[in-house]
């Protein structure tokens, strides 16, 4: 296993023909847009994809993701270490065309003209999609709400005025 970067973009054709294996060790930094929600960029993420063609001919994009990352719990505004364990299982298909012969549940990912793919990004997406909807520490109490702020947040509320008030009048003026 090596330690570096990712190919930005791959030709999956050629990848598979030869049946390509990618180990890295690769800073969690590198993936950006998993990194926006995170409280902290520290840590590195483990790939480990091969590119091979299946029995139908077809391009498959295999391999397994792990990393952990801080994020903030929901509940007490903390950080949270959350392990992300993805499996990958995508088609890398031509065109749709090749999409309707898969199976329902197949997941796919077109290939552009040239039958290159951006794989650093496609490897970050799934990583995002193995994030939870909400961040939790398995046993933590909400932040307390100070009650001082309550009192304070209560008198410096202005008194509305209700705007139906002025139709009252009006209504009031007609029937005399």
């Amino acid at each position: 296993m090596s330690t570096g970067t990712l190919p930005q973009y791959i030709d999956a054709p050629k990848w598979a023909d030869r049946e390509a294996v990618i180990q890295e060790i690769v800073p969690l930094q590198s993936f950006a847009r998993l990194c926006e929600g995170a409280a902290s960029v520290e840590g590195e993420v483990s790939v480990a994809c091969r590119i091979y063609r299946d029995t139908q001919g077809l391009i498959v994009l295999q391999g397994q993701l792990a990393t952990s990352v801080q994020l903030v719990c929901q509940r007490c505004l903390e950080p949270v270490a959350v392990a992300i364990d993805a499996d990958i299982q995508l088609r890398l298909l031509r065109n749709e065309e090749q999409a309707e012969r898969l199976a329902d549940d197949a997941d796919y990912l077109l290939q552009d003209e040239d039958g290159r793919i951006a794989l650093a990004d496609v490897l970050e997406d799934e990583l995002i999609l193995s994030l939870p909807l909400v961040a939790l520490h398995d046993d933590c109490e909400p932040q307390a709400v100070n009650a001082a702020d309550d009192e304070r947040a209560e008198v410096e509320t202005p008194a509305r005025e209700n705007p139906f008030q002025v139709l009252a009048g009006l209504k009031g003026g007609a029937e005399k």
